[in-house]
């Protein structure tokens, strides 16, 4: 059985209101391609409960890579013809997998306090990196496959260097177990959360906390930057959602999102939407430019622990406990191109009302339900760090389980502001004319964005000021730049000697470990030995060999499901 309920709020129909006559056939054409989210495929091999699912990079979709508690990863072929890998190899609980940018590698956490690289083929080999002292809750790749960023209960996230698999530095501040880490688009920035209820924003270079973000009153169990790295954001068990803009620190939105702990959280590729799951049995879609529920969906018997989307954003996957991975047919592609068309046409149908609208910031559209406050835009995306999208995937098969969609009960979703009341968010610190130069054309620079308010924010006024009072390295005497430079290369110094002190204490933590195993394998020996009576060769022959030392062989074994 399968149900889907339709939602007036979810339904693009009320963005037609007050548009030409002789536009709307454009976008009622789109309208009738959009379809809801369909469940296209259900894999089964798991034998406890999945915790993270990974899509392989590029197109057309080939392989999905899924981890769990039963010390396994599953590698999923989307091909019939071809079946699924089990790679064996930790020692614990799997807690996080994910397939690097290239597609080359695939990257697990586990609680065995070790990370794991495997190549994503049929032999499953795989390099063993050690560092932490606790579980390694989550692991997560740079999108230029240099680096490696990891988050331990032994409250640290530690940086590694690829492909060389070396040991960078450890960014330490926070005060409880590490839940999550990830790395911005440029990899210059990166944000950990964890059981402190703080989300930390760190130079990766320097290794230095730039700021905290504490406004969860739960576990955070997800973190991350969106698409061009200007926003972060966020899950906990406070049942709420938040982002942050990356460059004011300012909380730029909250969602009240679930009924029980949210698990994941994950962002499509065009910065629009997202994704997450929950331990109250539902995954929900959201829109990120009008700040509302799109879509909950129900598969999963009992909580969905993770969610991810294919790089292209037409599909996501999920896992839960029932130990099973589904794929999701998001259709999102199609919501964006008619979302696009009906911004357009609005934007052509009258002038703009305001000086804020002029500048480029967001306006309601007629006849949409209003929203107090209104919610900020999407963050626009970086033409830097834009990343070219593949071709939709080809058709799958489509699973019988029982699922059913329901559009969301409320016309937007419950959003709260600072204190203030009132939320800017800033394309770009440059002063613009009031020509509006730039890409931005008439909006002013390179796009606008969301404003509660109908005024321009006074930061872009007086952007003429700020620029000015720059100073360059060129105004300074020789003398005071000879010393910056000399400070500079002192504390480049100082923290390449703390990086070599940190490698040598991990050192140390692994000898140490060592021969506490060693001791204890003598102490299990002895009392083995006291169980029969003295001196008896049979005896030493069988302590002997129970007490065997274990080789480990060079790559894991791989079976199939």
């Amino acid at each position: 059985m399968r149900a889907i309920k339709h939602n007036e709020h979810s339904s693009p129909n009320f963005i037609l209101n007050g548009i030409r006559d002789d536009t709307v056939c454009l976008a009622t054409g789109i309208m009738a391609q959009f379809q809801d989210p369909s469940l296209e495929r259900t894999f089964r091999g798991h034998k406890d409960t999945v915790t993270s699912v990974s899509f392989a990079p590029g197109g057309p979709m080939k392989q999905l890579v899924s981890s769990a508690v039963d010390g396994s990863l599953m590698l999923w072929n989307f091909k019939p013809q071809l079946r699924a890998f089990r790679f064996l190899g930790h020692r614990g609980p799997v807690y996080h997998a994910e397939f690097a940018p290239s597609g080359q590698l695939i990257a697990s956490a586990s609680h065995d306090r070790t990370v794991r690289l495997w190549l994503p083929n049929a032999r499953g080999e795989s390099t063993m990196l050690k560092g932490h002292s606790g579980a390694v809750r989550s692991v997560s790749f740079s999108r230029d496959c240099r680096q490696l960023i990891t988050a331990s209960d032994d409250k640290t996230v530690k940086v590694w260097s690829l492909p060389s698999k070396r040991f960078r530095c450890t960014l330490s501040g926070h005060s409880n177990w590490v839940r999550s880490a990830a790395f911005s688009p440029d990899a210059r920035l990166a944000v950990s959360g964890g059981d402190d209820k703080i989300v930390k924003l760190w130079d990766v270079a320097t290794q230095k906390k730039i700021h905290d973000f504490p406004d969860h009153d739960g576990n955070v169990n997800k973190v991350l930057f969106n698409c061009d790295g200007t926003c972060v954001a966020s899950c906990s068990a406070d049942h709420a959602i938040k982002l942050w803009d990356a460059r004011s620190y300012q909380l730029l939105q909250h969602y009240p999102a679930h009924d029980d702990n949210i698990t994941s959280v994950t962002i499509h590729p065009s910065g629009y939407y997202l994704l997450s799951s929950s331990a109250d049995s539902t995954i929900r879609l959201w829109d990120l430019r009008e700040g509302q529920l799109l879509y909950t969906l129900h598969g999963h018997q009992g909580s969905v622990t993770t969610t991810a989307f294919s790089p292209n954003g037409c599909f996501f996957a999920s896992g839960g406990v029932d130990r099973m991975v589904m794929v999701w047919r998001s259709n999102l592609e199609i919501f964006s191109q008619m979302m696009g068309v009906t911004e357009e046409l609005e934007s052509s149908s009258a002038p703009p009302s305001s000086h804020a609208e002029s500048m480029g910031w967001a306006r309601q559209r007629p006849g949409a339900p209003a929203k107090s406050p209104a919610a900020p835009r999407a963050l626009p995306r970086a033409p830097a760090t834009d990343v070219a999208m593949p071709p939709p995937p080809p058709q799958t098969s489509r699973d019988s389980e029982a699922w059913r969609v329901e559009a969301p009960q409320q016309a937007s979703a419950s959003l709260e502001t600072t204190a203030a009341k009132r939320e800017y968010i800033l394309a770009d610190q440059t002063p613009v004319s009031g020509s509006g130069g730039g890409s931005g054309g008439s909006g002013g620079g390179s796009g606008g964005l969301g404003a509660a308010e109908g005024t321009a924010p006074p930061q872009a006024l007086a952007g003429v000021d700020q620029a000015a009072s720059k100073v360059t390295k060129d105004m300074l005497p020789e003398v005071l730049t000879g010393t910056l430079d000399h400070i500079v290369g002192q504390l480049d110094m100082l923290t390449r000697t703390i990086a070599i002190l940190e490698q040598r204490v991990s050192l140390t933590e692994d000898r140490v470990a060592g021969l506490v195993q060693v001791q204890d394998i003598e102490l299990e020996r002895k009392e083995f030995m006291q169980s029969f009576p003295e001196g008896t060769d049979a005896a030493k022959a069988m302590g002997d060999d129970y007490f065997d030392p274990i080789v480990e062989t060079a790559g894991p074994t791989v079976s199939r499901p």
